[in-house]
């Protein structure tokens, strides 16, 4: 069980993002961001790879190429488990979804989950909504 941040739009769609280093975005990377409908950083970084491998191998080989092309995807790897939970958050603030809760969840759906069975009560959906703490 890890925290989550829910994250709502307004025209009622829910999404949870983990909170600190995330295990999925560092071991898919590229297509991690494609999942999260992140188009620019998935298709950008499979691009960039292809561009780097192509100059390396044509310039040292392919050995060399296939080895910087290794060192480059560990190091992808490092950086979207560090940073893309935070990609993700801006990227939903950019589509105009809003941060609601943090739930301690499993993983992403059972977050979401338990965040609408918390807003289920009426007494604390309307104090979530005017803005009074919730216990």
């Amino acid at each position: 069980m890890k925290p989550f941040k829910v994250y709502a739009h307004p025209h009622g769609d829910y999404e949870a993002v983990e909170s600190g280093w995330s295990w999925n975005a560092c071991g898919f990377g590229p297509f991690w961001a494609l999942s999260k409908k992140m188009w620019a950083v998935g298709v950008g970084v499979l691009a960039a790879l292809v561009v780097v491998w192509g100059i390396a191998a044509a310039s040292l080989g392919t050995e060399h190429g296939t080895l910087i092309i290794n060192v480059g995807s560990v190091l992808s790897c490092v950086v979207f488990g560090a940073y893309g939970p935070h990609w993700q958050q801006a990227h939903l603030e950019a589509r105009g979804f809003v941060c609601q809760d943090t739930v301690i969840a499993a993983d992403g759906k059972d977050a979401v989950e338990r965040y609408r069975k918390k807003c289920a009560d009426p007494a604390r959906l309307q104090a979530m909504e005017i803005g009074a703490p919730v216990v």
